[in-house]
């Protein structure tokens, strides 16, 4: 099952240049510091593709919609990982409907930190799951990544993992606003 790696830092040089050219578009008025960013990225791990849809369609079921498929179209959490690669910048704006990077071919979602962090604030207030609580290890994965990843620590409990997930989007949102950064998901 593919991982899902949030990462906050620049982007690689192909992303960036698809990054650019829909600010460019989308005329959104930005300081550009996504682009200029130094040193080695930060990651937390949210575990894979399946964890990311179990929080998304968790969501879903919040809106009314059977899943995050059906909530793809209509929903109101612009900013949240509905596609398998999406980009934040820390710059407040309202994003399209649709992706509008495109990576050769396949489409990729362009959103706003600030925008997240408004979304997840949202569905923490509607959501049972007591977001915003750190379930057991994530301490330990934001420690030390490596060591963690070598680990055999495992959830199962979903309500834990969807903890996790709305945990490691807050968290790297605020971070990527705080130097500036972007903040990448990529499930691929």
């Amino acid at each position: 099952m593919s991982e899902a790696t949030l990462t906050i830092g620049r982007l690689p040089s192909d992303l960036e240049s698809a990054a650019s050219d829909a600010v460019s578009r989308l005329a959104i008025a930005d300081s550009g510091s996504w682009r200029t960013v130094e040193g080695e990225p930060t990651s937390i791990q949210i575990f894979n593709l399946a964890s990311v849809a179990l929080f998304t369609d968790h969501v879903a079921k919040l809106e009314g919609f059977a899943d995050s498929g059906a909530a793809l179209e209509c929903t109101k959490f612009l900013h949240l990982p509905w596609w398998q690669t999406s980009v934040w910048l820390p710059v407040a704006f309202d994003p399209p409907k649709d992706p509008v990077i495109d990576l050769g071919g396949w489409p990729a979602f362009l959103g706003s930190c600030q925008g997240l962090l408004a979304d997840l604030a949202e569905v923490q207030k509607i959501s049972d799951m007591a977001l915003g609580t750190i379930p057991d290890g994530y301490d330990e994965m934001r420690r030390d990544l490596r060591a963690w990843l070598r680990s055999d620590f495992e959830l199962r409990d979903e309500r834990a993992i969807i903890q996790w997930v709305w945990r490691g989007l807050h968290e790297g949102a605020e971070f990527a606003i705080r130097t500036g950064s972007a903040l990448t998901l990529d499930m691929g």
